[in-house]
C-alpha cells in the first residue's frame, strides 16, 4: 500500500494493512484505574487524565521500562501522571489496538500497542497534573467517567474495575 505524502490522513488500518504493512512498531504498556473513596460521601471514584489540549480523557497509562513489570509501570505511571500513591489490588484486563504515528514524520508509522490495566487503591499523594504529558487531571464519579473516557477500550476495563469494586460477577 502506498501513502500519499500529501494526504492529510493516512489510510484507514484494515487487516489487511495489519497483515501486510512493511514495518510495525509493537509497544507494551501499562496503566491503571487508580481508585479512591470520596472523603465527605464514600463514592467510589477514579483519577482520570486529559490530554490533546484536554480533549482527551483517559486512564493513566505508560510504556514499560526495561527489567520492569507490568505492575511496576502501572504504580509508576499513575505516580507520574497524577502524582498518586497506589497500591496494586489486581489485574484487570490487556487491551490492544492499532493506531497511525504521524508525530514528526514523514511516513506514518503503524502501530500496535498492547496495554495491560490493574486495579490500584489510593494509598496517598495529591491529586496533580505537573507531568509534562498532562493537560488536566480529575477525581470522576464512574458515572461521570463512562460519559468522559474517549477509548472504548478503556470504558471496557473502567466497567470490569468497577463490577470488581461493586462486588459483581464479571460480565
Amino acid at each position: 500500500m502506498l501513502v500519499d505524502a500529501n494526504q492529510s490522513q493516512p489510510p484507514k488500518i484494515s487487516a489487511q494493512t495489519k497483515r501486510t504493512w512493511r514495518r510495525v512498531r509493537h509497544t507494551f504498556s501499562s496503566g491503571g484505574v487508580a481508585y479512591r473513596r470520596h472523603p465527605q460521601s464514600g463514592e467510589l471514584e477514579i483519577a482520570l487524565i486529559a490530554t490533546h489540549g484536554g480533549q482527551r480523557w483517559q486512564l493513566p497509562k505508560g510504556s514499560r521500562e526495561a527489567q520492569e513489570t507490568s505492575i511496576e509501570t502501572a504504580i509508576r505511571e499513575v505516580e507520574e501522571e497524577v502524582g498518586l500513591l497506589t497500591r496494586h489490588e489486581a489485574f484487570l484486563q490487556t487491551i490492544d489496538y492499532w493506531y497511525w504515528d504521524t508525530h514528526r514524520k514523514e511516513v506514518p508509522e503503524l502501530v500496535h500497542k498492547t496495554v495491560d490495566f490493574h486495579l490500584l487503591r489510593v494509598v496517598g499523594g495529591k491529586l496533580s497534573d505537573a507531568c509534562y504529558e498532562v493537560d488536566a487531571v480529575g477525581w470522576f464519579s464512574f458515572e461521570e467517567a463512562e460519559a468522559m473516557l474517549t477509548f472504548s477500550g478503556e470504558l471496557d476495563v473502567m466497567k470490569l474495575a468497577h463490577a470488581r469494586l461493586a462486588g459483581e460477577p464479571p460480565a
